[in-house]
């Protein structure tokens, strides 16, 4: 074997970076082909109500309009479920059409599509379709939609709820009676949503002559995207190329099918020629899926030293008016993180998708987990308060031990919902870890010292676990070329992750050679023959591994040639050398393959910390100092991990103090413009601390654990708990997010709020 450094653990800089920061990278907007034309979405103005009339003429009429497409110019599809673990049978009914058909459910719903010659006479052609909607009685809210006699957004759904997850693990009544305290208190996270900074778009490009219709765009999903488009459409997988461009951002909200996503190719079907969409900012805010919006009613039993016995969660998270693409997820994964890091000895946890009149909600960054951890980490600072105990003794007190390590909880096997199983890692030094590097006992101190000035200051934190590396499996291609270099193919996406060169370093190191003779390509379905994409935490784990297998499978192929054990193999510029000194030219090997299996994901630790000061005359908060640590289980990339959690944690900063998604209670969106939706800049975000710790899994051969999402997680809890902690006692406890200036202000000139009880059996 060579000799060489091993490039897996080192922060090799970041491919790509030149042409991102030149201008020469290429967006789905950049992207044109030879007789492209242009289409606009036109929307429903209201919130609900029946279509009584459309009429498509005067737009027709306009100079360089081609066509105007409605319900009735379309198959009756709906855009499926992705996700399958988050499939139940009640969701089919629920799914979104791609043109309202009959109905209008939302604000910004598709109800007719123009193409023209240019996007300018496609803007002014949208704007003369007459769309005549009936008015239907409006639930805004998940409120309104629950309440006696609210308003049916769907026959199939007469309660306006899409499902309940249940989990179960002990007795949860047994624990409760044995409790000194139990604290209880009802806890609201709002909607929001990514905002990446390019909006979604779309070109879409059929060949009739040979029946192949290619698509260019953000795909984090892009083999799904190709079958669920193929089915839509009538074609067969194999007659539908999806080819991945540079993407401005993707966050959980790009890449997944949209109503756009069948209505472009549709239209290029149709007319025979290219079709092209952007995405404007104000149709980004009422079209691209929301997230967030949930609340939670908590309840904790503990002991008068604090050790916590059981929970309940009652859970009802917002989903819009359809099940998009990932089921029922909003509601499934706060279901799977509820019980976080500690060691309970039962818990009861309800979770209810509830439809509403708005637009319908996905994933965001830390799905789920973040709205579950925010609700779990406010309620524990609650009882700590109540016991006299410092928040971070309560947490020590009830951390799992590394001893019990892998850790299940014993809830029962659930259809499409997969296990709680903690694998590996040491929860309580991992935390101590955060507390001794980011100096919890000196941000204390520094606490104390801005009080006696006068301010307002707090500290929060938040330990939490993170789900990744979602199967069901991913598989792997590597290359050799008689030119010394390597190309691999696998089927996950890039979305500006950098995960084009952690795979490259887990590839040069299977294969011992240079990293600079790596290629990744992942960018066109027609490279590798299936995959499943970019999401949830997973890209380098599963293709990582795939990787490292295909590896082995060319080096087991060049022993073949040239005789040896695979370990005895070396690749020497385009040749393969074996010990006994036979020769042959890499490029006549087959391509190594590789597949790796992951049934079920895995959950890794992580912590945020926050020191934050308050403006008693503003509301204004300020975080002056944040930390977030996460166990990746090994770093293939130590500086790309550390820039994702700063970023994710920059994202929960904003969602925890700026961000939030209003509407008005006949469903009309108040937030459709920078101006109305507010996001952080680098005013408004401290210098983030990021600690990264390695207890790698036993589950896969290199260790890796997800890390894309963990700095969101935690932050808005730590955001939260340290504002809490600055207000005092004196004001209304902090139950909802976000915090912004005028809610803060509120908080200052309450009494504690009626729904918090403390009850000491």
């Amino acid at each position: 074997m060579n000799h060489r450094t091993p490039s897996v653990g080192t922060s090799t800089p970041r491919r790509g970076v030149d042409d991102l920061l030149t201008g020469r990278a290429r967006y789905a907007a950049d992207l044109d082909r030879p007789g492209q034309v242009h289409v606009r979405v036109v929307r429903s103005p209201l919130a609900h109500g029946r279509i009584a009339a459309l009429d498509t003429a005067e737009a027709l009429a306009l100079p360089g309009v081609l066509a105007v497409y409605t319900a009735d110019d379309l198959p009756d599809v709906r855009i499926p479920v992705r996700l399958p673990f988050a499939e139940t049978a009640e969701t089919p009914p629920l799914l979104q059409p791609p043109l309202a058909r009959g109905t209008v459910r939302y604000v910004g719903e598709p109800v007719a599509l123009v193409v023209a010659e240019d996007p300018y006479t496609a803007e002014d052609a949208a704007e003369l379709v007459d769309v005549d909607i009936d008015d239907l009685d409006v639930a805004a809210t998940m409120a309104a939609a629950t309440a006696e006699g609210a308003p049916r957004l769907h026959e199939s759904s007469p309660d306006n709820t899409v499902s309940t997850v249940s989990l179960r693990h002990g007795d949860v009544e047994a624990a409760f009676s044995r409790a000194d305290v139990v604290v209880r208190e009802r806890l609201t996270m709002h909607r929001h949503t990514a905002v990446p900074m390019e909006t979604r778009g779309l070109l879409a490009e059929y060949e009739p002559a040979t029946g192949l219709l290619t698509l260019w765009g953000g795909a984090k999903v892009k083999h799904f995207t190709r079958q669920a488009l193929g089915a839509m459409l009538g074609l067969g997988p194999e007659r539908v190329r999806v080819v991945e461009v540079h993407v401005g951002g993707g966050f959980g909200v790009r890449g997944e099918p949209y109503p756009e996503d069948f209505l472009v190719p549709f239209a290029a079907m149709r007319l025979g020629r290219p079709v092209k969409w952007t995405e404007d900012r104000a149709e980004h805010f009422v079209a691209t899926n929301h997230a967030r919006e949930q609340e939670h009613e908590w309840e904790i039993a503990a002991t008068s030293d604090g050790r916590l016995l059981a929970f309940r969660d009652r859970a009802w998270c917002d989903q819009g008016a359809y099940v998009r693409s990932q089921g029922i997820l909003p509601g499934l994964l706060p279901a799977l993180h509820a019980a976080g890091p500690y060691r309970w000895e039962a818990f009861a946890v309800d979770s209810t998708g509830v439809l509403t009149n708005r637009t319908p909600t996905g994933t965001y960054r830390g799905p789920g987990m973040t709205e579950a951890t925010f609700a779990r980490e406010r309620a524990l600072d609650l009882l700590a308060a109540e016991l006299g105990l410092d928040p971070a003794e309560l947490r020590r007190r009830n951390l799992i031990p590394a001893a019990a390590m892998p850790f299940a909880f014993d809830a029962p096997e659930q259809p499409h919902v997969p296990p709680v199983r903690y694998e590996s890692g040491d929860f309580p030094a991992s935390f101590e870890t955060l507390l001794d590097a980011a100096g919890y006992e000196a941000l204390t101190r520094e606490r104390q010292r801005l009080r006696r000035s006068g301010r307002l200051a707090g500290v929060g934190l938040a330990p939490y676990v993170e789900i990744g590396a979602v199967g069901p499996f991913e598989e792997a291609f590597v290359e050799a070329a008689d030119d010394g270099t390597f190309t691999v193919r696998t089927g996950v996406s890039s979305l500006g992750q950098g995960v084009e060169t952690v795979l490259a370093q887990i590839a040069a190191d299977a294969l011992s050679v240079p990293f600079e003779d790596v290629t990744v390509d992942f960018s066109d379905t027609t490279a590798v023959p299936m995959g499943f994409g970019a999401f949830a935490s997973r890209s380098t784990l599963l293709a990582g591994n795939a990787i490292a297998l295909a590896a082995r499978d060319l080096l087991a192929k060049a022993a073949a040639e040239v005789g040896g054990d695979p370990g005895e193999v070396r690749f020497d510029r385009g040749t393969v050398r074996g010990p006994g000194g036979a020769t042959a030219p890499a490029g006549r090997l087959p391509a190594g393959h590789g597949r790796f299996d992951k049934p079920h994901p895995g959950f890794s630790f992580g912590a945020a910390l926050s020191l934050v000061t308050v403006d008693a005359a503003t509301g204004a908060v300020r975080v002056l100092r944040h930390a977030v640590l996460h166990d990746v289980g090994r770093a293939v990339n130590p500086e790309l991990v550390r820039g994702q959690l700063a970023g994710a944690a920059s994202q929960g900063i904003g969602g925890a103090l700026l961000e939030e998604l209003v509407y008005d209670e006949q469903g009309q969106p108040l937030s459709t413009s920078f101006g109305d939706y507010l996001m952080p800049t680098a005013a408004d975000l401290p210098e983030i601390d990021v600690f990264v710790v390695e207890y790698p899994t036993p589950t896969n051969p290199l260790g890796l654990k997800g890390a894309g999402e963990s700095g969101m997680v935690g932050t808005p809890a730590a955001v939260a708990n340290a504002v809490a902690d600055a207000l005092g006692a004196a004001a209304r406890p902090v139950t909802r997010l976000p915090l912004t200036p005028g809610n803060v202000r509120e908080l200052l000139r309450g009494t504690p709020s009626p729904q918090a009880t403390t009850v000491h059996p």
